[in-house]
């Protein structure tokens, strides 16, 4: 069983390559595309699944050491506030075929707010954080 907390961020702003398509079909593309205008070295990478509309987005923080390589990129905002979170450790491949489940779990343990799409955040490539933004934290109204 994973173990979840909570934490309010501010918005991040990305640079992004968006992929129609869940995100198992979509993301190594969109990710693929993503790197062949930025390195990984020293930047920090998220996916974005928005699933009102079917659409996959991986994004790079914009910083002022890649401003120049993501200009001709699509821009956008990472919205900030509170989300519920996990880390997940080990390889890459078993990373990524734990993250369907663990949104599922997440979906079971809070209140979602609709109006933001979940998050993971390629910390390194054997950690992931995935966000699950939340109304509220309802562990915190039960105390």
């Amino acid at each position: 069983m994973k173990t979840f907390q909570t934490k309010t961020i501010e918005d991040i702003p990305v640079a992004y390559v968006a992929k129609n398509g869940q995100p198992a079909s979509v993301a190594g593309k969109a990710f693929w595309e993503l790197e062949q205008k930025v390195p990984l070295k020293g930047n920090r990478f998220y996916g974005v699944y928005d699933e009102n509309v079917n659409e996959y987005k991986a994004c790079v923080a914009i910083s002022d050491t890649n401003r120049e390589a993501v200009q001709d990129l699509s821009h956008g905002i990472i919205q900030g506030g509170l989300y519920a979170h996990t880390t997940l450790m080990g390889s890459y491949s078993n990373i990524v075929r734990q993250i369907p489940s663990t949104f599922k779990s997440l979906v079971s343990e809070y209140t979602r707010d609709k109006t933001r799409p979940c998050v993971e955040f390629y910390k390194r490539h054997t950690e992931v954080i995935l966000m699950f933004p939340i109304t509220h934290d309802k562990r915190s109204i039960l105390e």
